[in-house]
């Protein structure tokens, strides 16, 4: 018996301005946090219509288009297991690369660098996403089995 995938969440799904949303992955179906993030060239393109004032926004309205968004796996995981572009912290409800000095080690960690849905072998980027990949098929193998 093989669990359905679900769909993938359209524009209407996803939330106002820097709330979290917690969704299935559409790859796998295991729960991700879904976040604002920036563009990787460092430039910010989540506020693209912002005014000569970088708190507000054009019109007194958050934009609607050039939203980037982020999958992160629930929880917190030491940054030195994995690799750099798998490596976010939040901070002001965004997402930005890399770890944050005051976390102690500790890193979210993008969904997409573990998800068994994604990847059909261990992926072999870092040890931390070859053994989160492992532990989420698991716990898929476990939910297909025991369905009630």
């Amino acid at each position: 018996m093989s669990a359905s995938i679900p769909p993938d969440p359209g524009e209407d799904s996803i939330p106002a301005w820097g709330r979290k949303l917690t969704m299935p992955c559409p790859a796998c179906g295991l729960a991700t946090h879904r976040h604002r993030t920036l563009d990787f060239d460092g430039v910010n393109i989540y506020r693209p219509q912002a005014g000569p004032g970088p708190v507000s926004a054009v019109d007194g309205q958050e934009p609607r288009t050039e939203q980037a968004w982020i999958a992160l796996m629930p929880g917190d995981y030491p940054a030195r297991l994995f690799a750099d572009d798998e490596v976010y912290h939040l901070a002001g409800g965004i997402a930005w690369p890399g770890p944050h000095h005051r976390d102690y080690g500790n890193a979210r960690v993008a969904h997409d660098a573990c998800c068994p849905g994604r990847h059909s072998n261990q992926p072999t980027t870092s040890r931390g996403a070859s053994e989160l990949w492992q532990a989420m098929r698991m716990r898929l193998t476990r939910a297909r089995s025991n369905p009630g």
